[in-house]
């Protein structure tokens, strides 16, 4: 089964970069033949068309998307979680889109809009490291520093173990709280 581990994120935002650095260090030691590193961190429409690309018999079985996402957990938190694929609502989806469209670099957005356009597999995977600082720049808080190993071998677990992936609950994506974040995840 091909697996792909995408990065979603920013690069030069300090602690939002972290995704980066997972990739580099993943890129160092390749995890095998098998699984695809790639940065998704472009348009999700974009991403869903790469994906529907690929020949039938050469599609993902499971996806890994690695993100630094504010969540108001202690900074450098590693969580992972399995996708319960439940869309939300067609307005939501829309104004996924529309912030896609304009630019915005989102791992909600790339989970709703690819999932609305079923261009992802039934097992979907998310690492998430909770960042404290993103300021411009290419220096990571230290604590989200020390959490880069340990997100790495997560990564790789949930990328070539299936029991990893099944001892993780289905959850859904997080209710957007429009007051507090002007709409965004």
């Amino acid at each position: 089964m091909r697996v792909l581990v995408g990065i979603v994120g920013y690069r030069n935002l300090r602690d939002f970069s972290a995704p980066f650095a997972i990739l580099e260090q993943l890129e160092a030691t390749p995890p095998g033949q098998d699984v695809l590193l790639e940065d998704v961190s472009y348009n999700p429409i974009a991403v869903v068309q790469w994906l529907e690309s690929e020949p039938p018999d050469a599609r993902f079985g499971r996806v890994v998307f690695v993100a630094a996402v504010g969540r108001g957990r202690p900074a450098g938190t590693v969580t992972s979680w399995r996708w319960d694929a439940v869309l939300p609502s067609d307005a939501d989806v829309q104004q996924a889109v529309a912030e896609a469209v304009t630019g915005i670099i989102s791992l909600e957005n790339t989970l709703v809009i690819a999932g609305y356009f079923k261009a992802l597999p039934s097992e979907v995977v998310v690492v998430e490291i909770e960042p404290l600082d993103h300021a411009f720049g290419a220096e990571m808080s230290p604590d989200v520093q020390a959490a880069i190993e340990p997100a790495c071998a997560r990564v790789l677990e949930l990328a070539q173990r299936r029991d990893a992936l099944q001892q993780l609950p289905p959850l859904p994506l997080p209710r957007r709280d429009y007051q507090k974040t002007g709409g965004r995840w």
